[in-house]
């Protein structure tokens, strides 16, 4: 089916509603619904000028919009709005609104399960690792942290994290030399690091203090901590120094971009709730 038949070529909301309508709409910060005829809710959105975005539906013609916007007003039957008082308390509703109520024709922020947690249960053995985005029953509370989003950012980094762990931990510089697990893309769901036998180097330098360090926001040590290690005092081939460059790297802006600013958004708390993140995120600079 073509544009021109989901929406006629004049516009569509402006002949259903009348022209008068759309000129009662205040130009305030607000969230703004769609409704099909049978009072079913098709989309939610915000604006900081209800007016203005609203009329950018009203002026709506075949052609000049995607197919789904075409689709979705050759629907719409009525639409409310509710003022708010500030463009963040508008962005706050939208994503209660639709989380609650998972409209048809929105996707950002109908899935908060897109967002993990990370465990990290240092014993006197070794340090146990799970990704999950659920808190597991049978584990120790105190050593989760999250949510952090992004499917791609949490695993690649922290993959990078059991990698350095791993080389670190048992005086290798050799990639090559990980465990099968380890070589992939992304980090497993799940991965059990055991101590070196005798001479731990993470039990001899507080490793795993300087892990939640990091892992709170709170400290970059441990990155230098793996320089020395790792590098200090070895003659390392050309595509083992790019190997340990590219790590620490992906570490640092990790750090930077998600650990640090979620240090900030969780204040006193330990953990946010995946239905609480995109609500934090909305402060200005997170």
């Amino acid at each position: 089916m073509s544009q021109i038949q989901l929406i006629p070529p004049q516009p569509l909301l402006e002949e259903r509603l009348g022209k008068d309508f759309f000129d009662e709409i205040p130009q305030k910060p607000g969230v703004y619904r769609f409704y099909d005829a049978r009072g079913r809710l098709l989309y939610v959105g915000k604006a900081k000028n209800l007016r203005r975005r609203l009329f950018s539906y009203k002026r709506a013609k075949a052609g000049k919009v995607s197919r789904k916007v075409s689709e979705m007003i050759g629907q719409i039957a009525s639409f409310e709005i509710v003022e708010t008082g500030t463009e963040r308390d508008a962005q706050l509703l939208e994503n209660r609104m639709i989380r609650g109520e998972r409209p048809p024709y929105n996707h950002a922020n109908k899935q908060p399960e897109t967002y993990y947690f990370v465990y990290l249960y240092p014993s006197y053995e070794g340090l146990e690792f799970r990704l999950a985005m659920r808190i597991h029953e049978e584990t120790d509370e105190a050593c989760w942290h999250g949510c952090f989003k992004g499917h791609a950012p949490v695993r690649q980094s922290l993959g990078c994290l059991l990698r350095l762990l791993w080389m670190a931990e048992y005086d290798t510089q050799n990639p090559m030399y990980l465990p099968v697990q380890l070589t992939r893309n992304l980090t497993p769901m799940r991965f059990r690091l055991p101590w070196h036998k005798g001479d731990s180097a993470a039990r001899q330098n507080s490793v795993p203090e300087m892990l939640e360090s990091w892992i709170k926001g709170e400290s970059c040590e441990i990155l230098d901590w793996f320089v020395v290690q790792i590098e200090c005092g070895k003659r390392l081939m050309p595509f083992q120094v790019l190997h340990l460059e590219y790590h620490l790297e992906c570490l640092k802006r990790f750090y930077d971009h998600k650990l640090v600013p979620h240090r900030d958004m969780r204040g006193d708390k330990r953990l946010i709730e995946q239905d609480e993140m995109d609500d934090l995120r909305i402060a200005p600079g997170v």
